[in-house]
């Protein structure tokens, strides 16, 4: 078909050109329709599902991102440089590496498919509340303040030390720490872990209810967390260390910084 087009076209026959575009268009559809339309088929499917929990957060903050580019080239702001230098680049290291672990624990929190490979990593454990002290008090302070224990069966192993802080997807706002490991016995056996909550019970001397969990509860528990944690310190760009080649000559964009080599 693509010879019978270039003869036509170099023959100027423009009725067996049409018949040679017509053919070709039909070729074409035949083997990209069906691909097309399973496209579709597979957005119109995934568009029935509800959004993860923190889509709406992520998708904000990709709007916010998006907004500051746009005001920063109408600004006239210079383009991004071909080379970061020191500092910039250990900056921006820096910045991927907390959203890319921001996504991870975003991700396993919002679906348990995603929790259970941390579950075989040793990560996170899941089981059920076999025991629970309520009313129990840390009376180690000038006041005493609501320290409730639980206790979680599971047939997971679980590899975390004592002390370990702890959330679960089911009580985000609520941070439990790991006090004791009972291991199972006989080996391969049900594990006790005794859990000690610390937040998301209310201001009171009594915590609220509904806010620990009642025997039979099923629950997940995960060291990973993705709590603040304030911005690592940088020096300023003319402070760069000379291990590092010293501070980095002035930026001036040339019209190099819009070409891309494509060899």
């Amino acid at each position: 078909m693509s010879t019978a087009i270039r003869n036509a076209t170099a023959s100027g026959d423009a009725a067996a050109l049409g018949r040679a575009r017509t053919a070709m268009d039909g070729a074409l559809r035949s083997q990209l329709e069906p691909t097309w339309e399973l496209m579709w088929q597979g957005i119109g499917l995934l568009r029935e599902f509800p959004a993860a929990a923190h889509v709406p957060a992520r998708w904000l903050d990709d709007r916010k991102s998006f907004t500051s580019s746009v005001q920063w080239i109408r600004r006239d702001g210079a383009p991004q440089p071909r080379r970061d230098g020191a500092v910039s680049a250990a900056r921006r290291l820096a910045r991927l590496e907390r959203e890319q672990q921001r996504l991870a624990v975003e991700r396993a929190f919002d679906d348990p498919l995603v929790l259970a490979e941390y579950r075989l990593t040793g990560e996170a454990f899941a089981g059920r509340v076999t025991w629970r002290d309520p009313a129990r008090l840390d009376e180690s302070g000038s006041r005493a303040v609501p320290r409730p224990w639980i206790t979680v069966a599971t047939d997971d192993e679980v590899i975390m030390e004592a002390g370990t802080v702890l959330k679960s997807p089911a009580r985000p706002g609520q941070r439990v720490v790991l006090k004791e490991v009972l291991p199972p016995e006989p080996p391969g056996g049900t594990t006790y872990v005794t859990l000690e909550l610390t937040s998301g019970m209310g201001r009171g001397r009594t915590p609220q209810p509904g806010s620990i969990p009642e025997f039979g509860a099923e629950l997940t528990y995960t060291s990973l967390s993705d709590d603040f944690q304030p911005a690592a310190k940088f020096p300023a760009r003319e402070d760069t260390p000379w291990t590092h080649g010293g501070p980095p000559e002035e930026y001036v964009p040339t019209d190099d910084d819009a070409r891309e080599d494509w060899s």
